[in-house]
Formats: structure tokens, C-alpha cells, sequence
């Protein structure tokens, strides 16, 4: 006799009844949102903000999404002031008005908000809309980067790093806070603590905590991490010398458009043989296989 097939279709049924109850679940959440917003909870006008800020859950709508931060930020709330600041900042729904931007991140920055003290900084940096001075930019970062707020502490640690008109290059507090910024998994971080590792700025040398630092960078295909730690492997400091895996660095590093890691690559080609460069492919396919989940995502200045 043969066997009837039956076809499987609950666990179709389960998927779109699970959806169904999702989109239900979301609109009676924002039902629920809106009805307390309307009722002037400054947190419920922010989150109906973000909202129509970023299509979740209904139509993106700039002019919307501007009209509930407004009503946020009029009481208040650090967050809607931030990201109607970053609206006017960009023109986004509005005409671009530095002054109304300016007003706004004050506002937040204010009550301690570090992503909008971070942007402060930045707009004293390039004197955009105010004078450009960079005391008072590395006083605004410092504000959010004992927040622990990274791309301050990237911004302060360049500052020192670089110096400025009006701040003195001082490699001992550019390592303090690029090593910061390191730890919490930023590429450029990560690299130029590498730099600084390596050549004893502002710190003692140490070849194999640099070394550890471009191996962090490259996971993330930073391809200046990627071709400084190919350089190691080739000159075997820091590291266990190995032309296969200076191969596979570099190589990522050149196809990433690094100038300096094409020019090591022709440099080392003697090194190269084709056993070292077939193996050397290889890494190269497991290490890219490796930076793809090591994926992150960026700062879009908006408070969340």
C-alpha cells in the first residue's frame, strides 16, 4: 500500500500566525504609545519621534518625527533635544540652521548627554556655527569620554595624538584615551595603539601588545591594521614570523586599496613562493570569512 504524504503546512500556519501577532502586538503597542504621548509624557513624545523618525512600525514621516521631538525636547528630554539638533544639524525634513542645531545640542549636552557634548566638540573643532576652538572642543569631549561615549574618546585621543592650535601634542594622554576607545572595539583605536605600542609613544615599547592590537584592527578588515600586522609576520616582531600570513595580510590590506600594503607586498616578493602564496590565499579566504562576522554597524548620531 502506499504511504500517503501529508504536506506540511502547520509550521507555515505557526510562521504566519506568529507574524500576524506581531504586527497586531506592534500596533497596539504604538497605540498605546501615541495615547501617552498625546497625554505630554515627554519619554512616549520621544519614542513617537523616533518613530516616525525611522519608519518603525509606521510611515517615516520627518515632519511628524520633528513635531513629537519638539514637544519632547520643549521638556526636556536630552534625547529628543539631541536628535532634533542632528535634524536641523543636516537639513533632514527642514532647512539646515546651525544656529537652531546649536541651540538644541546645548540643550542636551547640558544634561549630560554625550553624544550631543561629542558633536559640540566636533562643530567648536571646525567652527561651524561658532568659533573654532579647540579648548573648548577637547572640553566638550572630555565630557562625554569619561562617559565612556567612544567616538569622544577617538576625537580627545586624535587631539592629543595630533595637537592642535591651542593644544600641545601630548602623546601620554592621546594613549589614554585611544587605548579607551580600543578597548571598546574601535578599528582606528585599535591601530594606532598598535603605532604606539610599537614605537614607544608616550608609553614603553611593547612589539607584542602592538601586534595584538593590528591583529584586533585587521579582524575588522581596518586595512591599515591589516598591513601593519602583515609587516610583523614578514619581520617576524611581535609575532611568530610567517610569510604565509604576511601574505594573506597584506594581500587583503592592497585589495582594500592600502598604497603601503601594495608597496610591502612588491617588496617582500622574492619571500614569496608559490607554495607561500597558496597558502597564503587560503588565510587570506578564512580571514575575510571571519572579518564578514565580525561586521558592525555605525553611529548614527541619533539617540535610540
Amino acid at each position: 500500500m502506499k504511504r500517503r504524504v501529508v504536506p506540511k503546512i502547520a509550521p507555515l500556519i505557526s510562521a504566519i500566525s506568529l507574524l500576524n501577532l506581531c504586527a497586531m502586538g506592534e500596533e497596539q503597542n504604538l497605540q498605546a504609545l501615541e495615547s501617552k504621548a498625546t497625554q505630554g509624557d515627554p519619554e512616549s513624545e520621544f519614542l513617537l519621534g523616533r518613530a516616525y523618525d525611522n519608519g518603525s512600525g509606521v510611515k517615516q514621516d520627518a515632519t511628524k518625527a520633528i513635531e513629537w521631538y519638539r514637544k519632547a525636547a520643549d521638556q526636556g528630554n536630552p534625547k529628543a533635544e539631541n536628535n532634533l539638533a542632528a535634524i536641523y544639524l543636516n537639513g533632514q525634513g527642514v532647512p539646515a540652521d546651525t544656529a537652531e542645531a546649536l541651540k538644541w545640542y546645548r540643550a542636551a549636552a547640558g544634561q549630560g548627554a554625550a553624544m550631543a557634548q561629542e558633536t559640540l566638540g566636533q562643530l567648536y573643532a571646525r567652527g561651524m556655527g561658532v568659533p573654532k576652538d579647540n579648548k573648548q572642543a577637547a572640553q566638550w569631549y572630555q565630557k562625554a569620554a569619561v562617559q565612556g561615549y567612544v567616538p569622544a574618546q577617538v576625537d580627545l585621543g586624535q587631539l592629543y595624538y595630533f595637537g592642535a592650535p591651542g593644544i600641545p601634542q601630548d602623546r601620554g594622554q592621546a594613549a589614554k584615551w585611544i587605548s579607551e576607545a580600543a578597548a571598546q572595539g574601535n578599528a582606528w583605536a585599535q591601530n594606532t595603539m598598535g603605532v604606539i605600542e610599537e614605537n614607544g609613544l608616550g608609553i614603553s615599547k611593547d612589539a607584542k601588545q602592538a601586534a595584538e592590537w593590528f591583529l584586533k584592527a585587521a579582524k575588522q578588515g581596518y586595512a591599515k591594521g591589516e598591513s601593519n600586522l602583515g609587516r610583523l609576520y614578514a619581520d617576524g616582531t611581535g609575532v611568530n614570523q610567517s610569510w604565509p600570513e604576511a601574505h594573506a595580510w597584506l594581500s587583503l590590506s592592497a585589495a582594500a586599496g592600502e598604497v603601503t600594503a601594495r608597496k610591502l607586498l612588491l617588496s617582500y616578493q622574492a619571500h614569496f613562493t608559490p607554495d607561500i602564496i597558496a597558502e597564503g590565499k587560503r588565510l587570506a579566504d578564512e580571514h575575510s570569512r571571519d572579518i564578514q562576522n565580525n561586521s558592525g554597524s555605525t553611529d548614527s548620531r541619533r539617540s535610540e
